[in-house]
């Protein structure tokens, strides 16, 4: 917890305290008091950029000065939030990305500044992305990095410093630092909450994990609408609080589908797909566990970047 606090202080002047919202008819028809962090009001359009602040200055506390340049591989939005960062503070960014990635998501990775790769196949992103460290980059992982889960989970330090405990907190699950880092920010603030992890069933990597005591992971990219859930395997260090948590919630593709598409036209904001997972996560939820009906629940919204 004392991680995520600091990673709040450190990062609080370059990103932004997005708002929390509710809208009464969602409530009524799920039958629960649901606050949304709304992170697609993030620089860069996702939380993302939160983990990239926090994992640069905290380089920078450690070394007294900014690396020379960082490389990166990502769905994305990572991709973005560390480019976002590195033009902020003058450092070259390189990022490993599929060819397959949101095109929007590519222009904008570019258009921040940054040389963008772009390979077939995430193993061979992921792998050459960690050979560039022998040319001196400092790789920073999407999610496998302490002070990206830090960062991560300031979005949910926000929230809760601003509605007060909750009973359970849903979000988007794909390399497990969001989720990660909401368990960490919940521990002083929310001890009691429910953690729930929602992934994509065909892309259900951590949930399998889980199940099997060990890591497990895709030899490709998986096909799943919610690009940022495309990870191949969760980390080492994401999978000791993924243990933890109350549960993984497996949404299939017509799910994200529907409430991507819902949530859009109830909020009137822009939501990308993979942000519908803790929704339909928590309408899973109170679905199958009627008796929690009437609870309060915090859903981050992770991004609003759509194709």
């Amino acid at each position: 917890m004392n991680e995520i606090l600091l990673a709040a202080n450190r990062i609080k002047n370059h990103i932004k305290n997005t708002p929390v919202i509710s809208d009464q008819k969602l409530n009524e028809e799920l039958g629960a008091q649901i606050f949304f962090k709304m992170e697609n009001q993030q620089e860069t359009n996702s939380f993302k950029a939160r983990g990239a602040f926090n994992a640069i200055l905290s380089y920078k506390e450690k070394h007294g000065k900014f690396p020379e340049k960082i490389v990166a591989q990502s769905s994305g939005n990572h991709g973005q939030g560390i480019a976002y960062a590195c033009k902020k503070f003058g450092i070259k960014a390189l990022i490993y990305m599929i060819n397959k990635a949101s095109p929007l998501k590519i222009a904008a990775v570019k258009n921040l500044g940054a040389e963008v790769i772009l390979l077939e196949k995430r193993s061979d992103v992921n792998a050459q992305a960690l050979e560039k460290q022998k040319d001196g980059y400092v790789f920073i992982h999407t999610s496998g990095d302490a002070n990206v889960i830090s960062g991560q989970g300031t979005a949910a330090l926000e929230a809760l410093a601003e509605i007060g405990e909750v009973d359970a907190i849903f979000a988007p699950c794909g390399g497990g630092g969001l989720i990660s880092g909401c368990f960490l920010a919940a521990q002083n603030l929310s001890p009691k909450a429910k953690i729930f992890a929602c992934e994509p069933l065909s892309a259900n990597d951590v949930a399998q994990s889980v199940r099997e005591r060990k890591i497990v992971g895709f030899e490709d990219t998986p096909n799943t609408i919610a690009d940022g859930a495309r990870t191949l395997a969760t980390s080492e260090i994401c999978f000791q609080y993924l243990k933890q948590i109350a549960g993984i919630l497996e949404i299939s593709e017509e799910e994200i589908i529907f409430w991507q598409k819902k949530l859009s036209e109830s909020l009137q904001q822009e939501i990308e797909p993979t942000s519908a997972l803790a929704i339909a996560g928590a309408k899973q939820f109170l679905v199958n566990n009627p008796q929690e009906k009437n609870q309060k629940i915090l859903v981050i919204i992770s991004g609003g970047n759509v194709a």
